[in-house]
């Protein structure tokens, strides 16, 4: 072998570790140690050192105490992302005209591997309300109004498990299957509770140019707001924008 080639492999197992590790940090592992790093790559920790140090001098990870978090140049290159997606500029409108017909939080979510990923919000006009902290969040799909949508119309792929966050969540496949098939005939989704208690959302799908599902748009707000008669009502209303 040669010493380009030698080089070129170094550099390539390099990036994909760098992938790799910023791709680890989620909600449930906001930070990491050198030792965690070193077991997500499968190096050693002098290595795993090194590699968290020069994201560090970059920008890409941060220093809190012994522990590495992802730093500000991620969410400068996040924001940027989000800004110029083309899903996001397209669909601004209907989520605006959404809000405006509803006043409850507007979210737009996409596939994200096995689990859906908000990129983009319109807050809701009331005190009391599920606005905030969306953006660039993951969520298990079958908790939620726009991951059932994903789900229905196989965006992403049905869960090996389904966790359980409330009483009222979907823990079983055949059940879920069955819901799943009343939003294809339907159009929308619907989901109480099932997140967070006194959470209520319904969500509709964003199709692509190839007839493919893409993404997911929802509208989303306390219970005492969005009750159950009134849920088929806002999940027509969110297939027409």
């Amino acid at each position: 072998m040669s010493t380009n080639m030698v080089a070129a492999n170094a550099t390539y197992q390099s990036a994909e570790r760098v992938l790799t590790l910023l791709a680890s940090f989620e909600d449930g592992r906001p930070e990491l140690s050198v030792t965690e790093i070193a077991g997500v790559l499968g190096v050693h920790k002098s290595t795993a050192s090194r590699l968290a140090a020069t994201l560090e001098r970059t920008g890409f990870l941060a220093r809190s105490g012994k522990r590495y978090r992802l730093g500000v140049e991620i969410i400068r290159l996040g924001s940027l992302a989000l800004r110029s997606a083309d899903i996001v500029a397209r669909l601004q409108p209907a989520m605006e005209k959404l809000s405006q017909l509803t006043g409850e939080t507007i979210n737009l979510a996409v596939p994200a591997g096995p689990d859906i990923l908000n990129v983009a919000e319109v807050p809701s006009t009331f005190i009391l309300n599920s606005s905030g902290g969306w953006i660039g969040r993951r969520t298990k799909p079958h908790a939620v109004a726009n991951g059932k949508v994903l789900l229905a119309f196989g965006a992403i792929p049905m869960p090996a498990s389904l966790e359980r966050y409330t009483e009222h969540t979907i823990c079983s496949v055949p059940v879920l299957e069955a819901q799943l098939a009343e939003i294809r005939q339907d159009g929308y989704a619907k989901a109480a509770a099932e997140l967070e208690d006194g959470l209520v959302a319904v969500a509709a799908p964003v199709f692509g140019p190839d007839g493919g599902c893409v993404a997911a748009l929802s509208i989303s707000g306390p219970g005492y707001r969005m009750p159950p008669e009134k849920l088929d009502e806002l999940g027509r209303l969110c297939t027409t924008c």
